[in-house]
């Protein structure tokens, strides 16, 4: 793997100015930019006080590594997408349509269940009425699976699509119960050990080096736990969980996610290190149920959101796949091309209602692609 260009190359120079806007106008206070092609990294820029090795709670970018586990036990046996999830799990919803539920179903967002709640309340009454600690405990982390297991659905399963965390949620538990061991150390074990991705992993503080505490990048205060998030997930059901979970909890570097992205182009060409040709497809191909679903196994797709424009940028070819992190984070991916590119953010840092980075990404995107094409 050669080494990447110089930070002021000419190609990407739009590209690292509208970086550097975003941290001077308060879309976030640290960022690293990642521009990938085949096997090499082909450029990377930060902004703020990001380092190019600076560690971020990458928020949803949990999900394509949870689905990147579920198929590596599909390729072991364990699993399989038109599996029924109650194989696995114990439903207690008084919906019979639950029984109906594949594995497909939550890696699509298709499943019909909610798009979000805030468990952790709940499990913060729970401590109220108990008088001891629960949130963040194994206690907590069962406590919301059992308060999604019990919920009726919106929708027949498979007949519509609603991004869901909590779909997620169940994906990794099962993931946890199918693999005989915890999502924390399958990650480690089965993902990012084979793949290299040394920095990359849940619970970041739990055996850090001085140094390594250093490098992880702040998301801001949480009223929920009353306590500065560096380093403690930035999503409150994920912490009430214990910071390990399906849907949000995992922090990353802009390399390791390279990496990641990298497996999947390599095993599309059925040259992957440890997911298969067939398990890459379906992370990278739209689900044909329901009709218009932009969501793959595993990922998005370009769709159009605020201003009619994709996330991933208008000049997004419409086979990229990739994911967004509520924490202001992304990953988009061009099989065609070969293509990766990789931004991570701190927008929460200024607030959950900060909102400048949906129009800066986009443009941030475009200016990687045009770079990309010189």
């Amino acid at each position: 793997m050669t080494g990447p260009a110089s930070a002021d190359d000419p190609r990407f120079r739009e590209a690292a100015e509208l970086l550097e806007e975003g941290a001077r106008d308060g879309a976030y206070a640290a960022a690293v930019l990642l521009a990938g092609r085949g096997e090499d990294v082909a450029w990377v820029k930060t902004a703020g006080y990001a380092r190019p090795d600076s560690v971020f709670d990458v928020a949803s970018l949990t999900k394509p590594l949870t689905a990147a586990l579920f198929f590596l036990l599909c390729q072991e046996g364990h699993l399989s997408p038109e599996g029924p999830v109650s194989s696995v799990l114990p439903f207690s919803s008084p919906d019979p349509r639950v029984r109906g539920i594949r594995f497909l179903h939550l890696l699509s967002h298709t499943s019909g269940l909610p798009g979000y709640l805030p468990l952790y309340e709940t499990v913060r009454e729970e401590e109220r009425k108990a008088g001891r600690e629960i949130f963040g405990s194994a206690e907590g982390h069962d406590r919301v699976l059992a308060e999604v297991l019990s919920l009726p659905l919106k929708s027949d399963p498979g007949s519509a699509w609603e991004y869901s965390d909590l779909g997620y949620m169940l994906l990794g538990r099962a993931v946890e119960a199918a693999g005989f061991d915890s999502l924390d150390r399958m990650l480690k074990t089965k993902l990012c050990g084979p793949l290299g991705m040394r920095d990359t992993r849940f619970l970041p503080l739990s055996s850090p080096g001085e140094d390594e505490a250093m490098r992880i990048v702040p998301t801001g205060w949480s009223e929920v736990r009353r306590i500065d998030k560096a380093g403690e997930a930035d999503d409150e059901n994920a912490a009430a969980m214990g910071g390990v979970a399906g849907h949000a909890g995992v922090f990353s570097t802009a390399f390791d996610l390279f990496l990641f992205a990298r497996e999947l182009l390599r095993a599309l060409k059925g040259q992957g290190r440890v997911l298969s040709r067939a398990s890459a497809a379906s992370m990278a191909a739209r689900v044909a149920s329901p009709p218009g679903c932009p969501r793959t196994a595993g990922f998005d797709t370009p769709t159009a959101g605020e201003g009619g424009v994709s996330q991933a940028g208008s000049l997004a070819p419409p086979g990229a796949v990739g994911h967004l992190g509520y924490t202001g984070c992304s990953l988009w991916i061009d099989p065609g091309r070969e293509l990766s590119v990789v931004l991570l953010s701190n927008r929460v840092v200024f607030g959950a209602g900060n909102r400048k980075l949906s129009s800066l990404r986009p443009r941030i995107h475009d200016a990687v692609w045009k770079g990309m094409e010189g």
